[in-house]
């Protein structure tokens, strides 16, 4: 989001919340944060909290930043496949006891 895009976001702000009148380090934080955010989803969010809220939004109520690509989906489907092949090995295991409780155990380990 470009320096004027921050100042028409924060004109709104101010134009619909009269009792909220930004100060220039208030603006600066603006300026920072808001830099790498989306002027439209971050209008979009504005325009939905005004309708909803009778208080300013606060950066927070209102960032939008970018997605970031990752390979999770990819590694989450790695991880389940792991684990099913686990538990297939592990339930042909479940009927006999481990060495060191058998000698404990009242029942023979088969």
């Amino acid at each position: 989001m470009s320096k004027e895009e921050v100042v028409k976001l924060l004109i709104l702000i101010e134009s619909v919340y009269p009792n909220c009148i930004f100060k220039d380090e208030t603006v600066q934080q603006w300026f920072q944060f808001c830099s790498e955010m989306d002027y439209e989803k971050v209008m979009a969010k504005v325009k939905n909290h005004i309708r909803k809220s009778p208080f300013p939004p606060a950066i927070a109520d209102i960032a939008v930043f970018p997605f970031e690509e990752n390979d999770f989906p990819e590694t989450l489907q790695k991880w389940m496949k792991k684990g099913r092949e686990r538990i297939e090995r592990q339930t042909n295991q479940r009927n006999t006891l481990p060495e060191w409780l058998a000698e404990y155990s009242a029942r023979k380990s088969v």
